[in-house]
């Protein structure tokens, strides 16, 4: 047998490139997950900040109010009976809340949040109940909702606001 070649075949079986792809493909799962929870988590937080500001409008509109009771030498609740309400920054009284789709936020022309009128409905959902609590003090809570991935989200705000004028009697 001396003028026998032999071959030394060196690569990879099948069955070891079914393997390598498998292990890759598991790689590729985990980071794929990672990242759509992370772009998920974003909006989320996103519409979170943006619920904080919503419902802090609400108080502050409210508050608004109450402020410009008292520059008119009102009582500093006129308007601000207890009940549920919808308000936009461009409304110089809260109205009243009789149907839940009042609640319901659009975005105008300059990109503002509007109650109606709006150019493009948004997620999201506001409404503000006044409670009385004393002749001289009310609660406003604010609350602002939306569903992302059919799941309802709520952002909460209250806030105690105060007759601070009362005159005295001479």
């Amino acid at each position: 047998m001396i003028g026998k070649k032999t071959h030394n075949k060196s690569g990879f079986t099948l069955v070891e490139i079914i393997a390598v792809l498998f292990v890759i493909s598991l790689g590729l799962i985990g980071v794929l997950s990672l990242i759509i929870q992370n772009i998920q988590g974003q909006n989320i937080n996103k519409n979170s900040i943006v619920a904080y500001q919503l419902a802090q409008e609400g108080i502050e509109m409210i508050r608004k109010v109450r402020d410009t009771n008292w520059n008119d030498s009102l009582e500093f609740n006129h308007s601000l009976a207890a009940g549920v309400y919808y308000m936009s920054y461009s409304d110089s009284v809260p109205l009243f809340l009789a149907n839940p789709s009042n609640g319901d936020l659009y975005k105008d022309n300059n990109d503002f949040y509007v109650h109606g009128g709006g150019v493009v409905k948004t997620n999201f959902r506001r409404t503000i109940e006044i409670t009385d609590t004393s002749p001289h003090s009310i609660i406003v809570h604010s609350r602002v909702s939306w569903i992302e991935h059919t799941r309802t989200y709520n952002y909460d705000l209250d806030a105690a606001l105060f007759d601070w004028y009362k005159p005295t009697n001479p």
